[in-house]
């Protein structure tokens, strides 16, 4: 199993069963693109538990695999015959082969008690732990860790309990686990000119706290010397091991190598 971006499988490794820490900038694209390489690609099984409308990953999904313009999705008679053709084609090939498709679980109230996402990963993982190697992954884009808008002191506790417990998981039942988590809105960006600052690990205000129950810790920023480019730094438990770099492309929403 690998991530599915050349130089980052070269840094981490989803073979083995960790908890890696996803934040930065546009992470939540990252996730779903890091999901999509590894369940359309490689035929592993993916768990993804999201706190938006499930409609967005399956739109960029089709979009992704189209090779069609996003933005014309909702503006009526944009995409030309052969695009709704391509997009059609993508959606048939999807539905053919089922096994291909990650499991996407929108938050709903019951899933908002970060223990019953404990419970729903560990169910999820269970169903492969007795396979030699890693044959599945779960990826967690869940509130209040992707909140990064709010004060979620009141809600410490609950997340360090759920890091607590997705290390448990990950390593008794041997399945990675990639947690998206939101920094403070205030360590991401300059609020009085509202350019991104580059973060670090140290700007991950609980990191203290969560930071034993960490495997790796993946940062995205802006390179700001060329558009549509970003640095990648991998940080381990003590220190930063390398920083890689991934090309957005904004025409079809995703990241390439």
């Amino acid at each position: 199993m690998n991530i599915g971006f050349k130089n980052l499988d070269k840094i981490v490794n989803l073979k083995e069963s960790e908890v890696i820490l996803l934040t930065g900038i546009n992470v939540d694209v990252l996730s779903g693109d890091i999901a999509n390489n590894i369940c359309l690609n490689q035929e592993y099984e993916v768990l993804e538990v999201v706190s938006h409308k499930k409609e967005y990953l399956i739109k960029r999904l089709l979009v992704n695999q189209s090779n069609v313009d996003y933005k014309n999705w909702t503006l009526k008679d944009k995409y030309t015959d052969k695009e709704l053709q391509q997009i059609g084609q993508t959606t048939v090939n999807l539905i053919e082969v089922t096994k291909r498709l990650p499991t996407i679980i929108e938050q709903n109230m019951n899933l908002y008690n970060l223990r019953n996402i404990t419970k729903l990963v560990s169910d999820f993982a269970n169903r492969y732990a007795d396979r030699e190697n890693v044959e599945a992954l779960a990826i967690l884009d869940v509130f209040p860790l992707n909140a990064g808008h709010i004060d979620r002191t009141k809600y410490r506790k609950n997340i360090v309990n759920l890091f607590k417990n997705m290390n448990k998981i990950s390593k008794k039942l041997n399945i990675p686990i990639i947690i998206v988590y939101d920094i403070n809105i205030k360590n991401k960006y300059n609020i009085e000119t509202y350019q991104p600052k580059y973060v670090t690990k140290q700007d991950i205000e609980i990191i203290d706290n969560i930071n034993k129950y960490i495997d790796k810790t993946m940062i995205v920023n802006i390179d700001k010397t060329k558009e549509y480019i970003y640095n990648l730094d991998v940080y381990d438990t003590n220190s930063k091991i390398e920083t890689t770099k991934l090309k957005y492309d904004f025409k079809y929403r995703r990241f390439i190598n």
